[in-house]
């Protein structure tokens, strides 16, 4: 008998369900239960791999497997209540308690004949940081592959690099140590956005002849290694930072902002989403939908543009997505060649649409502005860089597609132009601010005091309303009893 809580049971079916590929058929979804003198393993395997949980500990020697399904009826939130699998005469049973209710179900044994992929005899241990990195290569890549095996992810052993692309974007993560020297391909799996894998755990990586294995506390993850998919070369398509003429700063506020507004924002393209990004004196988002309708401004209030005025042309799930990983500076090369964002250790591209389909602003346009936060203004204002003269490229960069990098994007990122200077980013002129500091600070205080004002108002109102609704209950308790009275003396 085997007995596990069930908020493991939970876990366990979440986890799982991620691993599995996607199928109509039922045939692979197996879990195997096997209880040994080390300890219980818990394990689902098909053909995407496997997945393992290992709980430590010495227990009885047995063996057997239910369906996925089967476990979802038993499956809880407490980690006090448990469940016992014990099998019996070519079925399994599980007994549980569902808040002090006894539940049973008895559902048939599956056949555990299927061996465990080997494990690897050298891990290299990386930081925690590296669960997050292999979740975010696996969101990068495309779900249907063709030419290129943009459906796997690159673990390049020679540099520790984790590289991803689905034709459109890029997103290469380096700092990690794998145990090998050549590069290896595995399939996309949504396993590690898993909420239940310990975030703070380092992550071991290691290899066989088959298999990529990775352990993250009690789990063990068994890929198949692809043998036959060809990846395609990255690192010549990311233009270099030396070489930026343009480069977009985004404000923590602005940024949670922009993620918040883009979904909402109009389009007249449903396939593409396009988005203009205008930076001519301010920052602004450019979006239009179909017909006569008028377009949508949003000026982002705490954001600034150094370098060269730019108004370029994006899909928004894109610029969304470089925002949502983090990054706060894009530097770009002109309105045709990806945009680049950077950090310690991970670099982001993606490819833009036509830059002679960019909107540019009229008189007759809805205007949004992002909420004024002179905090963050100051701070981004005083890490602007003084202005120096700079020349402009000499060579116009190859026309950009904007659906497919892996095809497109080559050659796009030209070396510097002989005799040419790599330009330095210039600062917005003091005249791009609508308000001065001390008249931002000013209004901000009345909203204060008026905000105060209508919060004492409110109380107050409160108040009354709640002495008025005392006394009509006292009015009407008093003549229910008079009522009763003159029913007594009749």
């Amino acid at each position: 008998m085997i007995t596990i809580s069930r908020q493991l049971v939970k876990q366990l079916r979440g986890v799982f369900r991620r691993m599995l590929p996607r199928s109509p058929s039922k045939a692979d979804q197996t879990v195997q239960f096997i209880a040994s003198g080390d300890g219980l393993h818990i394990r689902i395997q098909n053909r995407a791999g496997a997945a393992e949980y290992r709980l430590t500990g010495t227990t009885h020697a047995e063996a057997f497997a239910v369906t996925l399904d089967a476990l979802s009826a038993c499956e809880g939130t407490r980690a006090d209540e448990n469940v016992t699998l014990e099998a019996r005469d070519g079925d399994v049973v599980l007994n549980w308690d569902d808040r002090s209710i006894p539940r049973s179900i008895i559902v048939e044994s599956q056949p555990t004949e299927t061996e465990a992929p080997a494990i690897p005899t050298e891990f290299g241990s990386n930081p925690s940081r590296f669960l997050t990195a292999l979740k975010d290569a696996m969101e990068t890549t495309e779900h249907d592959a063709r030419r290129y095996a943009l459906n796997c992810i690159q673990l390049r052993g020679g540099d520790g690099c984790l590289a991803a692309t689905d034709g459109g974007q890029i997103l290469k993560q380096s700092g990690f140590s794998f145990p090998w020297q050549d590069e290896l391909l595995v399939q996309r799996s949504s396993v590690f956005a898993n909420r239940d894998l310990p975030a703070d755990q380092p992550v071991e990586i290691g290899r066989t002849d088959n298999h990529v294995v990775i352990r993250i506390g009690p789990w063990t993850f068994c890929f198949n290694i692809e043998k036959t998919g060809r990846f395609p070369s990255i690192d010549h398509v990311i233009p270099d930072a030396a070489t930026a003429t343009t480069r977009l700063v985004l404000s923590d506020n602005d940024a949670d902002y922009l993620l918040g507004v883009v979904p909402r924002l109009p389009s007249h393209d449903p396939e593409h989403d396009p988005l203009t990004i205008d930076l001519n004196g301010h920052v602004a988002v450019l979006a239009k939908s179909v017909g006569d309708s008028p377009m949508t401004q949003v000026v982002l209030s705490n954001s600034r543009r150094t370098g060269a005025e730019l108004r370029w042309q994006t899909n928004r799930k894109f610029l969304a997505r470089a925002v949502r990983l983090g990054f706060r500076e894009v530097c770009l090369h002109g309105a045709e060649t990806p945009p680049v964002c950077r950090d310690e250790h991970r670099v982001y591209v993606w490819a833009l649409l036509e830059a002679d389909k960019a909107l540019a602003p009229t008189d007759n346009m809805v205007s949004l502005t992002s909420p004024v936060s002179t905090v963050v203004a100051v701070t981004q204002r005083q890490r602007i860089p003084a202005p120096r003269r700079h020349h402009q490229p000499t060579e116009r960069t190859p026309r950009m597609s904007h659906n497919r990098i892996a095809a497109t994007l080559a050659g796009s990122a030209t070396p510097p132009v002989n005799g040419t200077v790599p330009p330095v980013a210039e600062p917005n002129e003091p005249g791009d601010q609508s308000t001065s500091f001390g008249t931002v600070l000013r209004e901000a205080e009345a909203v204060k005091t008026s905000l105060r004002d209508a919060h004492g108002q409110v109380s107050r109102l409160i108040a009354a309303l709640k002495r008025h609704r005392r006394q009509s209950k006292l009015v009407q308790t008093t003549l229910a009893s008079l009522k009763q009275l003159q029913s007594l003396e009749a």
